[in-house]
């Protein structure tokens, strides 16, 4: 009796003995993949507070850029409870010794494999997103004299309309004008989606030719 009970001790500890090691390794790549994912979701989050100030970013273009972020949490999350099985199922099998624990420790190592692959994928998401981040931040001041600019023209165009009252073709250039600080709005909002060749910076250019053009209008018209 005390016979079995020695060899079952000393196979319950050279079967702990045998999962430390893997233990530990996959510990600290769980750990690592939780740590790269506050570095994403803080990246997220900065990139976050510079969308929908009315500054003329387009937010929800910029947005659908992270879409992928949002998948590679949710494999994340299915990583980290299967983690948790496995490294369980582990610790309870080298209870009974190193050949029960042996598919367990397999599992394990395939599973530290997953996890080492996913972190090279968060790396390169969080990569990713700083990178956008700074473009954001870059086009934010790029847009501010473009911003001011086209501000500033229709609020001198909204003045000279005021001024000549009464003309021919006042109310055609207060619909004009209308229009103009409705798509002004719009740019503002963010609610205009950029392309390769019209960007938001050329809505804001060509919307100040416009204003421009209609206040030439107005000041050569007949008085």
């Amino acid at each position: 009796m005390w016979g079995r009970s020695r060899l079952k001790q000393q196979r319950q500890a050279e079967g702990l003995a045998a999962v430390v090691g893997p233990v530990e390794a996959a510990d600290a790549a769980h750990q690592a993949l939780l740590e790269l994912r506050r570095a994403v979701q803080g990246e997220l989050a900065r990139l976050e507070a510079l969308l929908d100030r009315g500054d003329g970013l387009p937010s929800d273009t910029i947005r659908e850029q992270t879409l992928g972020a949002v998948s590679v949490f949710a494999d994340l999350d299915g990583v980290s409870r299967r983690y948790d099985e496995i490294r369980t199922g582990t610790v309870v099998a080298a209870e009974h010794g190193v050949e029960v624990a042996a598919p367990w420790l397999e599992a394990l190592g395939g599973h530290i494999r997953t996890m080492t692959e996913l972190g090279e994928t968060f790396t390169g998401v969080g990569e990713s997103i700083a990178y956008l981040r700074e473009r954001t931040e870059r086009l934010r001041a790029d847009l501010v004299p473009l911003r001011e600019g086209a501000h500033t023209a229709l609020r001198a165009a909204q003045d000279e309309l005021a001024a000549a009252r009464g003309a021919d073709d006042w109310d055609d250039w207060q619909a004009g004008l209308t229009a103009l600080g409705d798509q002004l709005t719009e740019l503002d909002g963010g609610r205009v989606t950029p392309t390769a060749r019209r960007k938001v910076s050329d809505h804001y250019r060509e919307l100040e030719r416009e204003v421009v053009q209609l206040r030439g209008v107005m000041a050569a018209a007949p008085r």
